[in-house]
């Protein structure tokens, strides 16, 4: 009878252990939290387009818009309904599921890395929603491999196209080794911060440029492109 009263105890003191860490483990969203998952974010999506880049280009340097990818009606104070609704349709964020995450794409992402569910949370989405239509500046506090400048869009222009602003430079002169300008929105998260949503444009000239989404999930402490889709081309 010792004996048992012993695993009991044993056990339940485990059992709570467990737990504690378990609660102590989840990340608490707050903005100081949130802020440092937009920034990991920020570099996972970066880390994916100068991987795909440098196979046949010279990148040398990154150059980004400091100002926040937004949607459209954007007002201060909290984001309108119609704001949010655009951010949802133009992005295609609209329906239940995302681009790519029919059952035959889940069967061979099941069969090519490893089974992982890449759909994505309502709360994800509604996050993403609300902060999309965020405007203000990109954080300058990630962290990129390769040199980086924050610049003003209309500050720059490229060959051959013309620019509102009369004393906007030429891209190409004072970035040598940038092919291009990349913008970023603010991330939408799920409540646990393991799930992320990023809207991003790269501007390489008049016509030439690519929206994205791309869809991010937390793997063993570091963040992983799992899926993404292309919104426009330019």
């Amino acid at each position: 009878m010792q004996r048992i009263r012993i695993a009991i105890a044993v056990s339940v003191a485990v059992a709570l252990v467990l737990l504690c860490w378990f609660l102590l483990s989840i990340p608490r969203r707050d903005a100081k939290a949130v802020a440092a998952a937009e920034d990991k974010v920020y570099e996972a999506v970066v880390r994916d387009m100068v991987r795909k880049a440098d196979g046949q280009s010279q990148v040398k340097q990154l150059v980004f818009d400091e100002a926040l990818v937004a949607g459209l009606d954007v007002v201060s104070g909290p984001a309108p309904a119609s704001c949010k609704q655009n951010v949802l349709s133009s992005l295609r964020l609209h329906r239940d599921n995302p681009p790519f995450n029919s059952l035959a794409d889940k069967i061979y992402r099941l069969l090519t890395r490893g089974g992982n569910d890449y759909s994505l949370r309502a709360d994800t989405i509604q996050d993403f929603a609300e902060r999309g239509c965020t405007v203000g500046r990109v954080s300058q506090t990630f962290h990129t491999d390769l040199p980086r400048t924050f610049i003003a869009d209309d500050s720059v222009y490229f060959e051959g196209w013309p620019t509102r602003n009369k004393n906007a430079k030429s891209f190409e002169k004072p970035f040598l080794g940038a092919s291009g300008i990349i913008s970023f929105s603010h991330v939408g998260f799920d409540a646990s911060l393991d799930e992320a949503i990023v809207s991003t444009a790269f501007v390489c000239g008049g016509l030439c440029g690519t929206g994205k989404v791309y869809v991010l999930k937390k793997r063993w402490g570091r963040w992983r492109v799992v899926n993404q889709w292309i919104v426009w081309v330019s």
